[in-house]
């Protein structure tokens, strides 16, 4: 995993964060179905919560992640022709809400989550990656845990402006309850590699973004 800083811009933050209220605050499948657990635009019904990389507020936020992502793939042995970016999506945390602990397997999804079309085939650790920018972090709002394959366990405290990059395939992770009267913003990326699956994968080259 890889951990950088992104030097945000003035503005981006407030920008930014009202992107990811409004399109949280659309119909939402997956925050009726699992309790405590925060709005994820990505699985707005509508389907355009997992597309926040076409939004203009995170343009200079994509010029500045993309030569990172490209260093991350050789870093791992990955052509940068394998992988895609099947979604982006932000996350709204409000007080003691958490993410419960689960991994990120292929899917091709439909009309909900909750119905499937594709088919993951397991073939490295490094079969899907995720890429989480903290737009704030409030004190005691939870920290992210990490745990690898052979059971290792880890805790990020992570900032405003923190980047993690790390396998979301192979790692199970999760985050404690946000403790604190604010609320927290996290944008995510997905990259997908084109080896899990024999179908068509939907989304962006690294080149696009």
């Amino acid at each position: 995993m890889r951990i950088i800083k992104y030097d945000m811009p003035d503005g981006f933050v407030d920008k930014a964060i009202a992107c990811v209220e409004d399109i949280c605050g659309q119909s939402n499948v997956f925050n009726k179905r699992i309790p405590h657990s925060p709005i994820v635009s990505f699985w707005n019904l509508n389907d355009n919560g997992k597309r926040l990389y076409d939004c203009p507020e995170f343009k200079d936020y994509l010029t500045f992640i993309k030569p990172h992502i490209q260093d991350y793939l050789k870093e791992l042995g990955i052509s940068e022709d394998d992988a895609v970016v099947t979604a982006m999506w932000g996350v709204h945390y409000k007080p003691n809400q958490f993410v419960q602990k689960h991994n990120h397997e292929y899917t091709d999804y439909i009309r909900s989550p909750f119905e499937k079309r594709g088919k993951h085939k397991v073939s490295t650790d490094n079969d899907i990656l995720a890429i989480l920018l903290y737009l704030n972090k409030p004190d005691n709002s939870g920290n992210l845990f990490i745990q690898s394959k052979k059971g290792i366990k880890h805790e990020f405290d992570l900032k405003a402006g923190d980047i993690i990059m790390f396998p979301s395939y192979s790692s199970i992770h999760w985050t404690e309850p946000n403790l604190s009267e604010e609320e927290k913003f996290v944008v995510g990326i997905e990259i997908v590699m084109k080896w899990v699956t024999s179908n068509v994968i939907v989304g962006k080259t690294i080149e696009e973004l």
